[in-house]
């Protein structure tokens, strides 16, 4: 089944983005553009990525609109995302 799952967020750079957080199977792949005009780009997630996608899905969640399963995958990947970030 895929799931997609989506927000905004702003970047200094390019300004309000849309961001979306496609699930095939279980793989996720994000991807954003900046305006409804440009076309989505796959992005390489980041921590903060990992972070907005735990609380889109702990909120779907609480609505029971997802599993718990796809709560804790998340976790993972967010807990592996952090180890794999250099420190500043």
């Amino acid at each position: 089944m895929r799931q997609k799952l989506g927000w905004t967020e702003k970047d200094p750079e390019r300004g309000k983005l849309d961001v979306e957080a496609a699930r095939n199977r279980n793989q996720w792949t994000f991807t954003k553009r900046g305006h409804r005009t440009e076309d989505w780009e796959t992005v390489q997630p980041s921590v903060a990525d990992w972070e907005n996608l735990l609380e889109v899905l702990e909120r779907k969640y609480q609505r029971r609109r997802c599993a718990w399963r796809d709560v804790e995958q998340v976790q993972q990947e967010l807990e592996k995302a952090k180890t794999l970030e250099w420190p500043t």
